[in-house]
Formats: structure tokens, sequence, C-alpha cells
């Protein structure tokens, strides 16, 4: 390195003639800013202006833990002064992250002088290179997040940073490269990647950042897939002093690409969708039989518009078929390409629903299932929709519906229920959730065993299921004698008092005399005398815009189904409350 640059950046630090920028990161669900990465900048007129300059000088000079702290000590400050929301992310390489003379105290030191509370700061491990001390890492980890703070990893799934070290680390965030971001809207393969990693997050509760995000599609893909915390130049570039809100523009994004669950329910062309190079309808035909010929894993070519409409497909056996004929080449070489579309094309919206698109390409006879389906959205060219991935999508589907349905009644389970509830919140829809459980049940079954029982809760899911309609309403069974019924039929009292009456009847004329009146021993183990079953059934009304996910649901759901039995036999209870206010919840 030359000395002029060594002896600047030793100035740069010595002087804080540093300066940090702030990118924001925002929050979807919440609709506002999450936070802010922090990151530094030299002099412009220095040959040190850029980060990539600044940390590879500071590396060659072994000056890296010092210059990291620099930049920490001015970012907090700066965050501060500013007096910026959210939390304030801080790079950190492995040395620095490691280092006990600038991990030790310091950092806490500039906090307690900023009156800045560790729980705002997360620092965020990045580095291209292999990152094998495992025990190391873990410690400092450990150390940091005892002491308040949150900890990120950075790029995954780039380079170094995989698997392994997101399950050695177990940090709070975990921010996705920007490979994996960059055209995800055109790429089916990133769309599952994501979802995979949203998946194992989810389940060992990290929260899942996206980050590089440059483009309008790429943030509606996000948005829609779940992602709830996003970064980019699309939604602010860094600067050195940043906004404190959304800007319209991403509120209104928000606002119309809320996300959509990965349910059989709203399963879409978007979820196969792969993005392929077309043909102009005015190449010629021998020049596409070139193209066939030199590469056999095409079976079929969209042909598309030089406006970006999607015309047709070109089938590979329709039109080598075409032109093995005699005299085909004479005939036809020459010929505009568009002149030889299958007349088996088929073109969908992007939205379209998975099932409809299986159902079009199985139920004709004469459908050509090598033609594959050409995708439009808004009347543009969008990608292909091959028909083989929607026919294993729907067959994964199905396997998965059956995997989650209860194998006593084999109405769905939870996990189709929770999806369907999250459906309609995500659309702001109007729905009323019933909790049915059967009253004295335990004692019950105790008493005549599990074969009638059973035959008691196979008897209430099919008077559930016959009382609903079922274009509009959901019945799940979620274990043992409880059912959910999710209403959007405007008469769900009447429904549910149908179902009261109904099963009153049934206990009534299907149940041996001695099953209506006994003695048996209570969960208390006191004999006691029981009489006939009877039914509960509690009623929530959620409010959608309070209402973010089924979870908060089910707070409101316990409540009302507690109330209902309380109220005794046969009784359908509404709650009045229709948001998880906590403090409510707890009176």
């Amino acid at each position: 390195m030359p000395a002029h640059l060594q002896h600047q950046l030793q100035s740069l630090i010595d002087n804080h003639r540093l300066y940090p920028v702030f990118q924001p990161i925002i929050s979807a669900n919440d609709n506002e800013i999450a936070g802010y990465e922090a990151l530094i900048r030299g002099p412009a007129d220095s040959g040190l202006a850029r980060p990539d300059q600044l940390f590879a000088a500071a590396s060659s000079l072994g000056q890296m833990a010092r210059l990291e702290y620099t930049c920490r000590e001015l970012a907090c400050r700066a965050f501060v002064e500013q007096n910026l929301p959210g939390k304030l992310f801080l790079n950190m390489t492995p040395l620095s992250f490691t280092d006990s003379q600038y991990r030790d105290g310091v950092t806490m030191a500039i906090l307690r002088e900023l009156k800045l509370d560790p729980e705002r700061v997360v620092f965020e491990l990045t580095e291209k290179q292999p990152m094998d001390e495992y025990d190391l890492l873990r410690g400092a980890c450990e150390h940091f997040q005892q002491q308040g703070f949150a900890v990120a990893i950075d790029d995954l799934g780039a380079g170094y940073a995989g698997l392994r070290i997101w399950s050695e680390l177990n940090p709070d965030y975990v921010k996705i490269d920007r490979h994996f971001v960059k055209g995800i809207e055109r790429s089916a393969v990133k769309r599952e990647f994501v979802r995979f990693m949203l998946d194992i997050a989810n389940r060992i509760g990290n929260k899942v950042i996206a980050e590089g995000i440059e483009t309008a599609e790429e943030f509606s893909t996000l948005a829609s897939m779940g992602v709830e915390y996003m970064q980019g130049f699309y939604i602010a570039r860094p600067t050195a002093k940043p906004s404190h809100h959304l800007t319209e523009s991403i509120q209104q994004a928000l606002a119309q690409n809320m996300p959509r669950t990965h349910d059989t329910f709203a399963l879409t062309l978007r979820e196969v969708t792969v993005y392929e190079p077309a043909v102009d309808p005015q190449v010629s035909a021998a020049e596409v039989v070139k193209m066939l010929r030199a590469d056999v894993r095409l079976t079929c070519l969209p042909v598309v518009s030089a406006g970006g409409t999607a015309l047709g497909m070109i089938s590979r056996s329709e039109l080598l078929n075409t032109f093995s004929w005699r005299y085909a080449y004479e005939l036809h070489s020459n010929k505009p390409i568009v002149e030889f579309i299958s007349p088996r094309s088929l073109i969908m919206d992007l939205d379209s629903d998975l099932n409809s698109a299986g159902r079009l390409v199985t139920e004709d006879p004469l459908q050509n299932l090598s033609v594959d389906i050409l995708v439009s959205d808004d009347g543009q060219y969008a990608g292909v929709a091959k028909v083989r991935s929607i026919l294993r999508s729907i067959a994964e589907e199905k396997l998965r519906l059956a995997r989650h349905s209860n194998p006593l009644s084999s109405l769905p389970g939870n996990v189709p229920l929770y999806e369907w509830i999250d459906r309609l919140l995500c659309q702001k829809a109007d729905f009323i959730v019933a909790y049915c459980d059967i009253n004295q049940f335990k004692p019950f079954n105790d008493a005549f065993g599990y074969s009638s029982g059973d035959d008691v809760i196979i008897a209430l899911g099919e008077l559930l299921t016959a009382s609903v309609n079922p274009e509009l309403d959901f019945v799940g069974h979620v274990g043992g004698d409880d059912f959910v019924v999710v209403f959007r039929s405007r008469d769900w009292r009447n429904r549910c008092e149908t179902v009261l009456e109904k099963f009153s009847h049934y206990i009534q004329q299907t149940l041996a005399p001695e099953q209506l009146d006994y003695w048996t021993d209570d969960r208390q183990g006191q004999r006691r005398r029981f009489g006939p079953l009877t039914l509960a059934i509690g009623c929530v009304h959620p409010d959608p815009e309070l209402c973010r996910t089924h979870h908060q649901v089910a707070m409101l759901l316990a409540d009302a189904k507690h109330r209902a039995k309380a109220l005794g036999d046969q009784q359908v209870f509404l709650s009045r409350r229709r948001s998880p206010d906590a403090a409510a919840l707890a009176s």
C-alpha cells in the first residue's frame, strides 16, 4: 500500500474524519422503519472514500479492529444526535466480533455516555472469508446477547455464511444475500430458497431481513411472500441524514402487497413461473428449428411481440415433426415462426389459481401436455409455467394437506386452518371464528370407552360440515373433541344454533339411556353424576386492522371458548373483544 494512504488512514482514524451514513430497514408488518444499518464513508477527495478502500487499507495495516471501533463510535453518536427511531445495525467482521480488547466494555462505555440502550443495537456479523472458529464466534455471540445486544448474520447464503454458522450462532436476525433477491420475481428457484430460509427462521424464532432490494418487482414479490424486514435502494439509499418515516410510495406498495400465505387456497401460477427467453414472432422457422436441434432440453419456446405481449408457444415436437416431411425446408424455412404457434397454447395470468391451470391441461383430452403455459402479468409476458411443475406442486400440496388432516374425521387440522385465517386477515376480510367444544366429554370417554367417544366426534364433524356454506366457510378439526369453524356466511349465528339443536337431537336419539345419565370420576377424581353431552360454542369477530396473524386470533378464541363453557350447556357466546389487547385478556 502507498505510504501516503497508510498515513491518511491513520489520520482519518485518529481525528475521526470518517462519517456514517444510514440506510433504513423497514418492517412490512408494522408499516414503519424498524432500524438503520450504519455504513461508513471517508472524505470524498481522498483515496479512501469508499468502505471497501477503507477496510482493505485497515486490513493490510492490521488496523481492522481499531477502525471498526471508531466506526461504531461515530455511528452511535450520529444515531443518537439525529434521534433516529428503531434499532441501529453495526457491521462487524469476525476479527472485531471476537477481539476482547474492543469487545469487553468499550461499546458499553459509548452507549452509557450516549444513553443508548443496548437492546436498540444489533451487531451484524459480515465476512466473505471462512468463519470456522465456531467456539470463539459462539462465545462472542452469547456474550453480546447476554449484555442485551442483538446479533445478525449478513449475506446468508453467500460465500461462507451458510447453514452451519446460522445453526452455531442462532442469531436474532439473518439477512438474505442479494443473490437471492435479484430478479426473484422471475425465478421460482430463488423463491423456494427464500421460503426455505423463512420457514427455518420462523421455526427457531429468528427474524429475516431481505437486503439489496432495487426494483418494485423484487419488493412486491418479497412482501407478498411474507418477508417482514426489507432493505435496499428501492426503499431508500444510504444517506447521512435519513428520514424518520416511510415514504408515501413505500407505504402504498406495502398496502398493495399484503403477504400471501403458501397454502392450497392461494397457490397461483406465480409459484411455478420461470422467466424464459422468448423469440420474436418474425424470426424464421428455420432459425428456431436450428435452436431446438442445438439444445435438446428445449421442449417449447415462447413467442413474444416486440411490445412484450405473449402470443403463443412453439412446441418442439410439433415444429420438428412439420420439418421432418419431404420438401418441408423448401416450403417453410423462410416463414415467420408466428405461423407455427401451437394451437394448444394456453396464456394465463400470473395470479391464476394453480388448480385451475392443472384442470385446463389435464381435463382436455386434446391438450398436449408437453406444451407449457405462457404466463402474463397485466398483459405483458412474465414467463413460462411448466406443466410438470404445475402438476408436481398440486400433488405436493395434496400430500401436505393429507399430512395435516385429522385422521379420525379427515377434516383439515391446525396448519390449513391457520393458513385460512391468515389469508382472510391479509385480505382484510370480515369473518367470524367459532370454537366448538363438547362439554364433559372426558368423563363420557372414560366411562364408555374411546370407541363411543370417537363416534360422537365423527358425528359432530359431519354435523358441522353439513351446516356450513362450503363456498364461504371452513371447518377444521384441531384435536380431540375440538372443532373450529371460520364463517364468512352472514347467518353464522343461525348456523351455530342449528348445530346446537342437531347435536342435542343426535345425543338424545342415538346414545343409549345409560349414556345419558351416569356416574363416573370427574377431572379431580371425585365420583359424580353426569347427564347428556352438550356443546359450547365460543365465537370471536377479529378486527383485521388490529389482528395480523392467526396467533392473535387464537388468543381471542381461547378466551371465548372458556367463557362459552362457563355459561353452561348449549350456548353460543360472541366475545366483544376484537383485538388481542393484553390487558383486556388478562382481566
